[in-house]
């Protein structure tokens, strides 16, 4: 799955890469998981460092066979007249799953 978002500063790019990777630590493996608190600790300090001067930055979270990689990187974009809200245009097309129904 590929997804995207655009925002105005580095600092929400970092924001929404640290809620994402939140979201999902716990169910990572204990060396994934401790590496991924690495980086919410400190590793994203850097990362918006590097945003804030002009470059990309990555990282990526292990579990098992599987790599989740989220890459933040400075562009220059005009902005798209359908988009009204400050999320993706992808984010309607995601069904919640039963298990996350407000009415559990």
């Amino acid at each position: 799955m590929v997804a995207s978002i655009d925002v105005a500063t580095a600092v929400d790019a970092i924001r929404w890469i640290r809620i994402a990777l939140r979201t999902i630590t716990p169910a990572l493996d204990r060396a994934a998981s401790h590496d991924a608190w690495a980086w919410l600790t400190t590793g994203q300090l850097d990362a918006t460092q590097l945003l804030q001067a002009g470059k990309p930055c990555t990282y990526t979270a292990h579990h098992a066979t599987t790599a989740i990689e989220w890459t933040a990187r400075p562009v220059t974009f005009l902005a798209l007249a359908h988009r009204a809200a400050r999320r993706p245009a992808c984010a309607d097309a995601f069904s919640p799953r039963p298990w996350m129904s407000p009415a559990l």
